[in-house]
C-alpha cells in the first residue's frame, strides 16, 4: 500500500512539473511608428502565441497609420491567447495610434514614467504641409471607437472619448488611477506575478513558474514598416521616375531607369497598402511634366521652379489623408522639411541633366581646332605639295612636304585653320 501511495505521489509531482514546463508566456517588442511592418509583427506574435497562457507586447510608440491601427485591433480581438499591451520600458509612450492598440488589449499595463493618449486624428494643410485638427466628423469617428473599445474592456469611458476630442495625455499613475488601464508594473516579473490567476477570455491565467519565450523579428517586417511609410513611399515614386525619364533621355546608358523603376515598385508596394490620394499623383506627374518642358526649352529655370513647387505638393498629398490621421505631429514635420530638401535637389539635380543632355542631342558634329593632329587619313588626289585628303570621314584640303601619291595613307601632323599638314603614315 505505501508503494502505491508513494507512486502515486511521484506520478502526480512529476505531472505538476510537466505542465509548469508547458506553461509558456510570449514577449514581443515593438517600437516606432505603426504601419505595415506593425501589422505583421503582431500576427507573427498573436501566430506564434497560439500555445501560451499570455502574450505580453511591449509598445513604444508615439503613433502611426490609422488602417495598420484598425488591423491590429481586429487581430488583438480575434486572438484566443490573452493579449497584454505593456507601454514599457520607463520612457517609453504609447500616443495616438498606439492609445486604441492599448485600449484594444485584454489587459493594458503601463510601466512607470510612460505615457499614453493625445489621439486627436489630423489631417495635412495642403497649403502649409503642417498638421491640423480633422474635421468634427472624423473627431466624433474616431472618439466613438476609442469610447467603444474602453466599454468593451471595462476601462474608463469618458477619459477614453477625451483622449480624442481634448487631446487629453496621461502619465501611468493618472491613468491606473481613472480607470484608463488595469496595472502598472516595473518589468514582465512583476506583470507577470500581478495577473496570475485572472479571468480573461473565459479562461483563468496560470503563469507561475511559465518559461518565458521571447519573440524576434526579422529583417522582413523591418523593411515592411520603412517601405509603408507615406514620406518613404512618396519620395521613392517621386525619385523613381525621375530615374526613368532620365533612363529615357540616355538609352545607353540603363542605370537611371533600371534604379528607377526598382524605386517604383517598391514605392507602388508601400502605397498600395496606404492607399493615395490622386491629387497627389497628378501633381508629382505634371511636375515631371514641367522638368521636361525645362529640358527642351530652357526658360533660366522658370519651369523648373514650377515642378518643385508642385512636385513637394504633390508628395505631401500623395498618401491616403485617412490612413495618416492618427500620425504622430512630429511626423508631418519632418515629411513637410524631408519633401522640400529632397526634392529641391533631386529636381534641380536631374533638371540639370536633362537639360544637359537635351542641348547635347540638338548640337550639330564639330571638330574644334586642332583635334585632327594625329589622327590617320587617307591621301584622295596626290598632294604635291597640295591636295585632298579623307579623315575621319571628311576631306580636307592637305599639304605635305613630301610627294605622297593618291590612295596612300596619312598621318595629320598640323592643323591650320581649314588646312591640314600631312605626311606618310
Amino acid at each position: 500500500m505505501k508503494k502505491i501511495v508513494f507512486i502515486l505521489f511521484i506520478f502526480i509531482l512529476l505531472s505538476h512539473s510537466s505542465l509548469a514546463l508547458h506553461k509558456r508566456v510570449y514577449v514581443a517588442t515593438v517600437e516606432g511608428m505603426i504601419a505595415g511592418g506593425t501589422e505583421q509583427q503582431f500576427e507573427k506574435a498573436i501566430d506564434a502565441a497560439k500555445d501560451g497562457e499570455v502574450l505580453i507586447i511591449k509598445l513604444d510608440t508615439p503613433g502611426g497609420m490609422a488602417n495598420a491601427m484598425d488591423e491590429i485591433i481586429k487581430k488583438i480581438s480575434n486572438s484566443k491567447t490573452p493579449v497584454i499591451i505593456y507601454i514599457a520600458p520607463s520612457g517609453a509612450q504609447a500616443f495616438s495610434a498606439g492609445t486604441y492598440i492599448l485600449m484594444a488589449s485584454d489587459i493594458a499595463a503601463m510601466a512607470p514614467a510612460t505615457a499614453l493618449g493625445a489621439c486627436q486624428p489630423r489631417i495635412i494643410n495642403p497649403a502649409t504641409g503642417m498638421p491640423e485638427a480633422a474635421p468634427q466628423k472624423e473627431i466624433n469617428a474616431y472618439a466613438a471607437k476609442m469610447r467603444s473599445l474602453a466599454e468593451l474592456h471595462g476601462r474608463n469611458v469618458s477619459m477614453a472619448e477625451k483622449f480624442v476630442t481634448e487631446n487629453v495625455a496621461l502619465n501611468e499613475k493618472q491613468a491606473l488611477e481613472n480607470g484608463s488601464i488595469d496595472i502598472i508594473a516595473s518589468n514582465v516579473s512583476e506583470l507577470l506575478e500581478k495577473i496570475d490567476g485572472w479571468i480573461v477570455k473565459g479562461r483563468k491565467i496560470n503563469v507561475s513558474n511559465a518559461k518565458i519565450y521571447v519573440i524576434k523579428w526579422g529583417l522582413r517586417e523591418k523593411i515592411m514598416n520603412y517601405l509603408t511609410d507615406p514620406s518613404i513611399a512618396s519620395l521613392l515614386l517621386t525619385i523613381g521616375l525621375f530615374g526613368l525619364i532620365i533612363g529615357f533621355f540616355t538609352p545607353t546608358f540603363h542605370l537611371p531607369e533600371t534604379i528607377g523603376a526598382i524605386f517604383i515598385i517598391l514605392a507602388l508596394y508601400g502605397l498600395s497598402y496606404i492607399g493615395v490620394n490622386a491629387a497627389g499623383i497628378l501633381l508629382i506627374i505634371l511636375g515631371i511634366i514641367f522638368m521636361i518642358i525645362e529640358a527642351h526649352t530652357p526658360t533660366f529655370g522658370f519651369w523648373t521652379a514650377m515642378a518643385i513647387v508642385s512636385l513637394i505638393f504633390g508628395i505631401m498629398l500623395v498618401p491616403s489623408p485617412s490612413s495618416i490621421q492618427e500620425m504622430p505631429e512630429s511626423w508631418y514635420l519632418s515629411f513637410r522639411i524631408g519633401s522640400i530638401l529632397i526634392i529641391s535637389i533631386v529636381a534641380a539635380f536631374f533638371a540639370y541633366a536633362l537639360y544637359k543632355v537635351a542641348k547635347a542631342k540638338k548640337r550639330k558634329p564639330k571638330i574644334g581646332y586642332g583635334d585632327l593632329v594625329g589622327m590617320n587619313g587617307i591621301a584622295i588626289t596626290d598632294i604635291n605639295p597640295d591636295g585632298q585628303v579623307k579623315v575621319r570621314g571628311e576631306i580636307w584640303n592637305a599639304q605635305a612636304d613630301e610627294y605622297i601619291g593618291k590612295g596612300e595613307n596619312v598621318i595629320v601632323i598640323a592643323q591650320e585653320r581649314l588646312k591640314l599638314r600631312v605626311r606618310k603614315a
